[in-house]
C-alpha cells in the first residue's frame, strides 16, 4: 500500500494511461531489475500452485513487495522527482506496471485487496478477477538479478563497515575498496549513492570484502553538514504537514561557518528542500543541530 501511495503523489495520467510494458522501453537497471524480479515470482508462484502448494506461492508475494518497497522504489525515489521526464515517466510506468502485475498474482489470496489495488492503479476490466492468468509470465535477465544480489550484499557489508566506525551514512567518504569482479558502471552508480561514497575500487587481490576509507576531510565535511541540515529541514517540512510537491521560503540563523557551508551548496539545498528563496537572518524558528 506504501509504494502505491508513493506513485501515486507523482503519478502524470496522460504519461500512464497505457498497461501494456516492455523491459526494452526503459534503460534503466532498476527498472529491468524489478521487472525481471517480478516475472520469476510470476513463474515461480504459479509452478507453486499448479503443485496445490500454497504456503510457498503466497510467501513469495510477501519477499517480493519487501524487495519491491525497499530496494527498488526507495532507490527509485530521487527518479520521481527527476527534471529528466523521460527517466521519470520510465520510474512511473514501470511502478505502475509492477502494481498491475501483482495485483493480479495477488488476486487469489487476497481477493478484495488485490481488487482494490487493480481498481486504484487503474486496471482495464470491472475486477481483477475478470483479467486472465498471466500464463505466459514474462521474460526475466539472470544476470542483472545476480549483479544486484552482488551489489546489494556489498551495501550490507559497507553499511556494517561504516556502523562499526561510527561514522553515519549521511557523511559522505572518500572510497571503498570492493573484493569483486568488474561491475558495470550503473551498479557502480547505484553503490556511491547508497552508501554515500566519491569512489568504489574493484580488487580482486583484497583479502577482506570490503575495506572503507574513513578519512574525513574538510570538504568531505561540509557536505556531510548540509545533508544533516536537509534532513533536519525535511523532517520540518513534514510535521508542518507539507505535501511532496509544496514550495517553501527558507530564513536560517547561523554562524559565518555555517553561513559558509549553506552557500557553498546552495543551489543544491533549494532544490532538494524545494525552496524558492533562502535567506541568513535572526528567527525564532525550529533549531537543528549540525555537528
Amino acid at each position: 500500500d506504501n509504494c502505491y501511495t508513493f506513485y501515486d503523489q507523482y503519478k502524470n495520467d496522460s504519461n500512464l494511461s497505457s498497461s501494456s510494458f516492455e523491459l526494452t522501453a526503459t534503460p534503466h537497471v532498476l527498472d529491468k531489475w524489478i521487472a525481471s524480479l517480478l516475472h520469476k515470482m510470476i513463474k515461480e508462484g504459479t509452478d507453486a500452485l499448479e503443485k496445490y502448494d500454497l504456503f510457498t506461492a503466497s510467501r513469495l508475494i510477501k519477499d517480493f513487495v519487501n524487495d519491491f518497497s525497499t530496494w527498488y522504489i526507495r532507490r527509485s525515489r530521487d527518479r520521481f522527482k527527476s527534471d529528466d521526464i523521460e527517466d521519470k515517466n520510465n520510474a512511473l510506468a514501470t511502478t505502475r506496471y509492477v502494481i498491475l502485475e501483482l495485483a493480479k498474482y495477488m488476486a487469489p489470496f487476497t481477493p478484495f485487496y488485490a481488487d482494490d489495488l487493480y481498481q486504484k492503479i487503474g486496471g482495464t476490466k470491472e475486477s481483477v478477477h475478470l483479467e486472465e492468468w498471466n500464463t505466459e509470465h514474462g521474460t526475466w535477465d539472470t544476470q542483472i538479478l545476480s549483479d544486484m544480489e552482488m551489489v546489494r550484499d556489498i551495501v550490507t557489508k559497507g553499511l556494517e563497515a561504516r556502523q562499526k566506525s561510527g561514522i553515519k551514512v549521511r557523511q559522505p567518504l572518500g572510497k571503498l575498496k570492493v573484493k569483486s569482479e568488474k561491475l558495470k558502471e550503473e551498479y557502480l552508480e547505484i553503490l556511491k549513492d547508497e552508501l554515500n561514497l566519491k569512489e568504489i575500487v574493484e580488487d580482486m587481490s583484497l583479502e577482506a570484502d570490503v575495506i572503507l576509507d574513513t578519512e574525513i576531510t574538510p570538504e568531505l565535511k561540509k557536505e556531510g553538514d548540509i545533508r544533516e541540515l536537509v534532513r533536519g529541514i525535511q523532517d520540518l517540512r513534514k510535521t508542518s504537514g507539507l505535501t511532496p510537491n509544496d514550495r517553501i521560503n527558507l530564513a536560517i540563523e547561523t554562524n559565518e561557518e555555517g553561513k559558509k557551508v549553506v552557500e557553498t551548496f546552495m543551489n543544491e539545498l533549494k532544490k532538494i528542500v524545494l525552496a524558492d528563496s533562502v535567506v541568513f537572518e535572526n528567527n525564532n524558528g525550529q533549531e537543528i543541530k549540525v555537528d
